[in-house]
């Protein structure tokens, strides 16, 4: 009874949705690019139909009162929608030269699909004392075998415009020396910016055993071995 109201298309669309969720999901997982994936496979809409619509035949070969292909409308509606935006991206990049690659697009979209990297470190040689401020995402607090207390820092961003990013990432996290020193990040030019994302800023410190890491200004994730564990101060 249900093979007898199948019509052409559903299949094809309930797969397509599917995999459209799937990758969405992975994408707010591992960070995958999906609009990348879909330009680079849309393709495989065509595939999906085909199949569906060999398969129809092939089951109703032998059934004369039902072999007429019956289409889904809906179904077939929404199919040749995403096929138009597909083709259409692809006509506008292949024939016009507007866009010389995908990048181009996503920068004209304000898609960021670029990462920006940098690292730094420092040496405050006389600190006694280091504060660290809220807005850094992770704290690694390590006993220094050197003797010398020793800041290492990276900063990850996503971007659409990689050339300015790098502008923008550049001295996003200061420290500040002194007997008394501060390490803070510089993130108030990040709120309601479209071209960049918010900033992961990941530190690791490295103690020596007569210098203190005060963290009572600071909320986010804290890592240390069992020897700093004493001169870590916290107020939580």
């Amino acid at each position: 009874m249900m093979m007898k109201r199948w019509r052409v298309g559903s299949i094809s669309m309930g797969l397509i949705l599917v995999a459209s969720g799937i990758l969405m999901l992975i994408s707010l997982i591992v960070r995958v690019n999906v609009l990348d994936i879909m330009l680079t496979f849309w393709p495989i809409i065509l595939i999906c139909l085909g199949i569906e619509i060999l398969l129809y035949l092939f089951i109703r070969k032998n059934d004369d009162t039902n072999g007429k292909l019956r289409y889904d409308a809906l179904s077939i509606l929404f199919i040749s929608f995403l096929l138009i935006i597909s083709i259409g991206f692809y006509a506008v990049t292949y024939f016009t030269g507007l866009f010389e690659s995908r990048e181009d697009i996503y920068a004209t979209f304000g898609i960021m699909n670029e990462s920006v990297y940098i690292e730094d470190s420092a040496t405050l040689n006389g600190t006694r004392e280091l504060v660290v401020l809220d807005g850094i995402n992770k704290i690694t607090a390590l006993s220094a075998v050197d003797g010398e207390l020793r800041v290492e820092y990276s900063t990850t961003l996503r971007t659409c415009d990689k050339t300015y990013a790098e502008t923008m990432i550049d001295g996003v996290v200061r420290v500040e020396h002194g007997e008394r020193a501060y390490l803070r990040p510089d993130i108030t030019k990040f709120y309601n910016n479209q071209k960049v994302s918010w900033p992961i800023i990941n530190c690791v410190v490295y103690l020596p055993p007569a210098t203190k890491l005060d963290l009572s200004q600071y909320r986010g994730f804290l890592e240390y071995d069992g020897i700093v564990k004493e001169q870590i101060i916290q107020n939580r």
